[in-house]
């Protein structure tokens, strides 16, 4: 059984180790999505050993890409004995049975060292703290946040030609709510890993420096969230039938390959003086949101005002949070984290948080813009005044998130089914078809407005290499808001992963803007990896190796570890390597743009 191993240096990038080789990644949710990836390909069950200096924590990803839950290995200083318990997804079919964005299972105690960059729990996600990512049916689709985790595969650049009629491309237009770049894809492709740079004789491999994680900082966390967030192949269509163009000003032009561009600046479209700074401990954890910049020191926890950075709130903890989220709880916004068995949610304006008791074995979705609390068959929701309960859909059918008061679950092949969450009331929402005989093989994600879904042929495989239909779905009436003809070798497998903010979200090569739910780009041809977006800036990698921050449709090479885009967009939050948090204002817009 091949063996792996990641280890987190103190530049704040993630190794991997494998076959003899090392890649470099921007955080541990890429490494582990490549192993499932690599797992998936050779058909070969991978062990894998995430090492932060002080503990190992040992996981197997099986040669379905599905991660066996984690053991720790001994510490090498006593410490409390840390596990993570990964939601493995369920296995393919040619319906849609895995469950979109699927609540991930609490992590429990692990080393309050922060845990790789990855989505954000303030979806995170969970966006993600992502604060996105959506780690449940997002927050895994986690942290979520965001999810949560970033999928590296499927950017290679040679690829063969498709049939006449795939390579004509008209019924499905590049750069329109319905396009398709899948012209440019093979049905079958293996994922690659490229060797990274080899490093200078003598020099040891640093380990252990922050690791900051939007989403939270947490080992466990990174490996929930991937499980969560892996996603089963499909099969599309062709057809004379499909919808056509529709036209939309607002939408970037998805065709046009990214540039790659250097900068001085310390992040794209910002500028380089900080309006406010904030020392943070060198071994500190730290992820931010509109809500607030989580500080996590030992069993030291902080808030800091992501305006001023002034501290907001200040407590301990017994154990790292495994969870943080931007939300809404009784119509107020907060940041909500979890610690173990029970949630702490700081509300604007207040300076103390309130505390919330989990059932055991909680799984928490953030997909929605409320969140989801899972335990066995009981489902519920944050409250003012305590855990709501939830309805409980009908046997069969899958909870994907919950928002305005309502829940949203679906079975096999729709409809989409709101059920109030006080009153028991249902509604159906009937999803446009992209064409005629097409049908939902998977559901990916719901939540924000939002439901997107891989539609095929009937009896098409979830593995057959076939092309596919990407849809995203307004939760509104069911009407189609944009369409991605690909194939199942690009996104069958990959994870969708929303940003922090909720403004943008990816899977694959594909980022989306998840305001009009139109593809924003394809990042094939320019070998960019994404990872978890913040606000409307996407972090990236170029050929697995030189970090990157894509804006627009520029991906400028750039070491800045960007926590979050706050206020509106108009403010950047940077963690320094000089242990400082820096937040940095918009730069005015020029009369050339």
């Amino acid at each position: 059984m091949p063996r792996a191993l990641i280890s987190v240096s103190q530049d704040g990038y993630t190794y991997l180790s494998l076959d003899g080789a090392t890649s470099r990644y921007s955080d541990t949710g890429q490494a582990m999505t490549y192993l499932g990836d690599y797992a998936r390909a050779t058909e070969t069950p991978v062990s894998v050993t995430i090492d932060n200096g002080d503990q190992g924590v040992d996981v197997e990803i099986d040669a379905a890409g599905r991660i066996v839950p984690a053991q720790s290995t001994a510490p090498k200083e006593p410490a409390p004995a840390a596990t993570a318990e990964a939601a493995a997804p369920g296995a393919s079919a040619p319906a849609p049975t895995s469950q979109p964005d699927q609540p991930t299972p609490a992590a429990q105690s692990t080393p309050t060292e922060p845990a790789a960059r990855e989505t954000d729990p303030t979806t995170t996600s969970a966006s993600g703290a992502s604060p996105s990512s959506e780690t449940a049916v997002d927050a895994a689709p986690a942290a979520a946040m965001g999810a949560d985790p970033a999928p590296t595969t499927g950017t290679d650049a040679g690829r063969a030609p498709e049939s006449t009629e795939a390579a004509a491309g008209e019924e499905y237009p590049l750069g329109t709510p319905y396009s398709g770049p899948a012209a440019q894809t093979p049905p079958t492709q293996k994922p690659r890993q490229k060797p990274a740079r080899k490093r200078p004789a003598g020099r040891k491999q640093r380990r252990l420096g922050r690791l900051t994680v939007p989403g939270l900082v947490l080992i466990g966390i990174a490996i929930l969230m991937i499980g969560a967030f892996v996603i089963p192949n499909i099969v599309p269509t062709s057809a004379p039938e499909s919808p056509q163009t529709i036209n939309s000003d607002q939408q970037l032009d998805a065709t046009s390959d990214l540039t790659v561009e250097t900068t001085d600046d310390i992040v794209p479209t910002f500028e380089n003086t900080p309006t406010w700074e904030a020392k943070i401990p060198g071994s500190a954890s730290v992820t931010a949101s509109d809500r607030g910049v989580l500080v996590v020191d030992g069993d030291k926890l902080e808030v800091l005002d992501s305006a001023t950075g002034a501290v907001r709130y200040s407590g301990t903890v017994d154990q790292a949070p495994t969870f943080a989220v931007d939300t809404r709880i009784g119509g107020r916004a907060a940041l909500l984290w979890q610690v173990g068995d029970s949630a702490q949610a700081l509300f604007d304006g207040e300076s103390t948080p309130k505390s919330y008791s989990l059932p055991p074995n909680t799984r928490i979705s953030s997909a929605g813009t409320s969140v989801l609390v899972k335990s066995g068959n009981r489902l519920a929701t944050f409250g003012e005044d305590g855990l709501i309960d939830v309805p409980t859909p009908e046997s069969g059918s899958t909870p994907m998130a919950v928002e305005n008061g309502e829940l949203y679950s679906a079975d096999f092949d729709g409809p989409v089914v709101a059920t109030n969450i006080e009153s028991g009331d249902k509604r159906d929402i009937d999803l446009e078809a992209p064409a005629d005989g097409l049908r939902i093989i998977k559901w990916i994600s719901a939540g924000h407005g939002k439901v997107i879904a891989l539609w095929g042929e009937q009896g098409a495989s979830t593995n057959s290499g076939h092309r596919i239909q990407l849809v995203v779905h307004s939760l509104d009436d069911g009407s189609i808001l944009s369409t991605v003809t690909t194939t199942t070798d690009i996104v069958g497998e990959m994870s969708w992963v929303r940003g922090q903010g909720g403004q943008r979200a990816y899977i694959g090569p594909y980022l989306f803007d998840l305001e009009t739910g139109l593809l924003l780009a394809d990042t094939t041809r320019a070998d960019v990896n994404l990872s978890e977006p913040r606000g409307t800036i996407v972090p990236c990698t170029i050929d697995n190796e030189a970090a990157c921050l894509i804006a627009g449709q520029t991906a400028y090479r750039s070491d800045t570890r960007l926590l979050a885009v706050t206020d509106n967009g108009n403010q950047a939050i940077v963690d320094g390597v000089d242990s400082t948090i820096r937040a940095y204002p918009k730069r005015p817009q020029t009369a050339n743009g």
